[in-house]
């Protein structure tokens, strides 16, 4: 390059940078983002980085760019340069090391440190002609005490690169270099990490790289804590928690230790010198109680320990009983963000000890749980009436209480559900019989009794009885409500067996709706109780049918809708449990109330307002979640037959006057799609020309998708119908619908692009499937199987991965059909160009799912075979187009024209099925990878 032109390329970066972090324009910031990423990939690359990266007068953002660029194209591109080129390469990135670890080096120099070091690792590992790596590193950098942060840098690097899977080596080439550089080395940099922990005069930083760098080795497996234990960098560690500027650090370094020697049986004389050191750690809980940070140190030190020595604590009971104690002191401390740390090592020892453990060496430990579940439900208590959270606290403080109750289930594990339940039971007692206690004193324990609810067998005898006698006696205040109602909920498994209070049980939940008096979240609790008591106690609940209905007629509007349908769906389990006659007279004497709304409405000459016609969405999803649940009636009495046509004409009215309302559309589409699955084909025919007409004509009104949606079901529910030739008219009315609907769409689509209806376009997808899997002889002979394959492209420029996915479905189908079906043939060279584009820039640009490749695979071999002499430039010109398009930061060059190479060999000697397939499978991996790098430079720039 010459030097006017290196000069201009230096410019180039530098402007693209200041763009990049300094313009306010989002597309500019988008554009400067792009051609950087290209730039990486270039040959030019290499020496305006090193130009950058060595100038004084570079700004912050191109030295760190150059360095990450560096390491990049170590990692990526190295084989852009003659092997004779990597000793000055590696000796240039030397030379700029030692500059930026000196007390005069810039701002941002560290983080162009830390990227240089990665890159040296990186070439190290892919140069073995780079003898005595590290040694010489040694030489280079550790004799000068301010160029030793040089060498811990790149000896962090080194093990932590050595499993870098971007690295392009073989399986057999990383061992070697593994062998040679790494493990080889291990005790070379154990004897210089231990000289640095004891120099005199040892300076923060450097300590602070020194377990950093014993991190990472340790991490990897290449420094053993057996050899750490015989060096001073085991007492190092223990000392430094002392420092407050060591601390950190410390912990970090003694919890990868500990966690080294998690086989115990195979570190036994390490851990029987952590374990008096961690031990030794408990004073230090009760010395730093007012700092949350040290207990939060001392607490992850513990817990790994308690977590690695699980096994040990169950077999030495007495001598670690310390470190169990400490842990519990942790998981007692006030500050809720530590006591978290400790959860997961209850769950190990619970597991360890298993269910209910007799042996008397453990009871202390098992006392140990038995105070932690107190602890956990002191924790539990919602803050003072007088406290005040944010709404982001409330809410995390929420989704806590709910991972205490899983310590709660641990303690269950080891004590016995009946023994924690009759905890919980007295303290709501005690509490209950204080003069004036608060409700957080009674609420806490009744939120454990739910979180245990999995541990308690249904069929218990012991403290239920006793649990389920107190509900009655509990303070009516609303979150105790609440977290009662929530209990019942919790063991409607167990009432099932028990079912001698239900009826009291169901008087509690009821009254959890009562308006007047319940808060919405007691009334969202009694609508999940109904629910699951419904749901378990169904035939039990037989009898209270009438008065469900009694309940639902006299409180249905008042309830908010989100709780009714939940009333709706728990009646329906019970419906779900009657013999089919009485579930039919059952299922009809709670659904005909809403149809009857319904029909008021949809029967009034003109239109109502809007509260109205809201309410009537109501009444129709209330009517859809008793059928989602009853599903259906086997055998569904015949006398039932006339309610499909009768329900229908209300449903055709109201869609007659509110079809152009997208929610009344949606509702009627719900319980249309239910009644389509209730009903038996026979009962729904009469009706089958008057639905599809009122799909078509209101989805040309309106674009609604739910027209789309229903339409197909039809299709599907009677394709094998239409097959039969006595029924060719309703196949002629199937094909009729789908080309109006088609013709619909093509109208649809002049107005807006597909992007903008993400909905309707996967619903006529859908559709389409519908129809080539049911009739697909009448649906590839009717003309509008041209528009229709247009419609389906222009689906799969949606964003959805489901949408891609059954677009992608239904060209697989029709090009199945290629080899026998001329016109297929001649629509998909139509539509070829259109095709290639979209499948490969989907794959490449537009991320579509992983599993779409194999559908490409197939689509585009299909339609390569198409390929007759005469057409082999047009097919391979697509192609070409295409790939030329695509950006150098998303495909490198190079990988575009391997591509198009195998595409002209498969073109012209088809010989080979593979050939395509496999140049698809390594464009993608190349685009993958131009990603993940484009990935690490945006997090490396980040940094600036």
């Amino acid at each position: 390059m010459s030097t006017s032109s290196a000069d201009q390329a230096t410019a180039s970066v530098v402007q693209a940078l200041q763009t990049l972090y300094h313009d306010p324009d989002g597309s500019s910031k988008k554009r400067a983002n792009e051609w950087l990423e290209e730039f990486q990939h270039s040959v030019e690359a290499w020496q305006t980085c090193h130009t950058l990266l060595t100038s004084p007068e570079a700004p912050l953002e191109g030295r760190l760019f150059s360095a990450q660029t560096l390491r990049a194209k170590i990692l990526y591109d190295l084989s852009q340069l003659p092997r004779e080129q990597l000793p000055p390469l590696r000796d240039s990135l030397l030379s700029s090391l030692s500059p930026l670890c000196q007390p005069s080096a810039p701002p941002g120099s560290k983080a162009v440190l830390t990227q240089l070091c990665l890159a040296l690792a990186d070439l190290a590992l892919q140069m073995p002609e780079w003898e005595n790596v590290v040694g010489g590193m040694i030489d280079q950098f550790g004799k000068d005490p301010t160029t030793v942060i040089v060498l811990l840098g790149f000896l962090k690097s080194l093990p932590e690169e050595a499993g870098n899977p971007r690295i392009p080596l073989s399986n057999d080439e990383v061992q070697a270099m593994l062998s040679a550089l790494v493990s080889g080395s291990a005790e070379q940099v154990l004897g210089v990490l231990t000289m640095y922990i004891q120099a005199t005069g040892v300076t923060t930083q450097i300590q602070i790289s020194v377990f950093e760098t014993l991190r990472s080795w340790l991490q990897a497996g290449e420094v053993m804590a057996s050899q750490v234990a015989q060096t001073p960098l085991f007492d190092a560690s223990f000392d430094a928690l002392a420092s407050d500027q060591l601390f950190d650090a410390a912990v970090d370094v003694l919890c990868d230790l500990i966690h080294e020697t998690q086989e115990v049986e195979d570190n036994v004389e390490v851990v029987q010198q952590i374990v008096p050191r961690v031990i030794a750690l408990r004073p230090q809980l009760e010395e730093h109680k007012e700092d949350a940070d040290r207990i939060r140190g001392y607490c992850r030190i513990l817990c790994e320990a308690g977590e690695c020595y699980k096994d040990l604590i169950v077999r030495l009971p007495q001598d670690l009983l310390p470190l169990v104690q400490s842990i519990a002191e942790c998981a007692a401390y006030p500050d809720l963000d530590i006591v978290p740390i400790t959860f997961y090592f209850w769950y190990t020892l619970a597991m360890t000890l298993g269910r209910q453990p007799s042996d008397p060496s453990i009871q202390p430990i098992l006392d140990i749980y038995a105070n932690l579940q107190a602890v956990i439900i002191g924790h539990l208590h919602f803050p003072g009436d007088d406290e005040h959270q944010t709404a982001q606290e409330r809410d995390e403080f929420r989704t806590f209480r709910h991972r205490m109750g899983d310590t709660l289930k641990d303690c269950c594990h080891v004590l016995g559900a009946p023994t924690c339940l009759k905890r919980s039971y007295d303290l709501t007692v005690n509490a209950m019989g204080k003069p004036s206690p608060s409700w957080q004193e009674i609420e806490a324990p009744l939120f454990s009794m739910r979180s245990m609810g999995a541990e308690v067998d249904p069929d218990d005898d012991e403290v239920l009885p006793h649990i389920m006698d107190m509900l009655p006696k509990l303070p009516d205040h609303p979150k105790i409500r609440y977290a009662a109602i929530l209990v019942i909920s919790r063991y409607t498994q167990w009432i099932d067996r028990h079912p001698d209070n239900l009826a009291f049980q169901l008087q509690y939940i009821s009254a959890g709706f009562d308006t007047s008096e319940s808060s919405e979240e007691v009334s969202a609790a009694a609508a999940q109780a109904m629910k699951f008591m419904c749901q378990d106690c169904n035939q039990h609940l037989v009898p209270f049918l009438p008065q469900l209905h009694t309940f639902i007629n006299s409180v249905g509007d008042k309830l908010d809708q989100a709780d009714m349908v939940e009333v709706c769906e728990a009646i329906g389990y019970i419906i779900t449990s009657m013999p089919p006659d009485s579930a039919a007279s059952a299922l009809k004497e709670f659904c005909q109330p809403l149809i009857a709304k319904v029909q008021a409405v949809a029967s009034l000459e003109n239109e109502v307002d809007k509260p109205t016609l809201q309410k009537v969405a109501d009444y129709l999803e209330q009517l859809d979640s008793y059928l989602s649940v009853v599903r259906s009636i086997d055998p569904l009495p015949s006398d039932c037959y006339g309610t499909a046509i009768e329900v229908y004409g209300i449903l055709d009215s109201l869609l007659n006057k509110y079809s152009k309302l997208y929610y009344i559309s949606e509702r009627v589409s719900t319980v249309l799609r239910r009644g389509l699955t209730f009903f038996p084909a026979d009962a729904i025919q009469p009706i089958i020309q008057p639905l599809l007409n009122r799909m078509i004509l209101s989805f040309e009104q309106t674009g609604y998708s739910s027209y789309l949606w229903i339409t197909g079901k039809i299709t599907s529910k009677f394709g094998e119908v239409a097959k039969d030739p006595q029924n060719r008219g309703l196949a002629e009315l199937l094909v009729r619908s789908f080309e109006s609907l088609t013709e619909a769409m093509s109208a649809l689509l002049a107005r807006k692009v597909a992007l903008e209806i993400p909905d309707v376009m996967d619903d006529y997808v859908h559709l389409v499937i519908s129809y080539l899997t049911s009739i697909p002889t009448l649906t590839l002979q009717s003309p509008s199987i041209q528009p229709a394959i247009s419609h389906v492209l222009a689906s799969l420029t949606c964003h959805s991965p489901e949408t891609v996915l059954v677009s992608l479905d239904v060209l697989s189908i029709l090009s199945n059909h290629l080899a026998s079906n001329q016109n297929l043939q001649n629509l998909f060279m139509q539509y070829g160009k259109a095709i290639v584009g979209l499948l490969i820039n989907g794959l490449i640009v537009h991320d579509y799912p992983e599993d779409s490749l194999d559908q490409i695979q197939v689509i585009l071999n299909h339609l390569t075979k198409l390929s007759n002499g005469t057409n082999t430039q047009e097919m391979e010109g697509w192609f070409g187009e295409t790939i030329g398009g695509l950006p150098g930061h998303v495909v490198p060059q190079g990988e575009k024209q391997a591509f198009l190479v195998e595409v002209h060999a498969h073109l012209t000697d088809r010989s080979s099925s593979d050939r395509l397939k496999n140049a698809l499978n390594n464009l993608v991996r190349a685009a993958r990878r131009a990603r993940e790098r484009g990935r690490q430079a945006r997090k490396s720039l980040g940094a600036v």
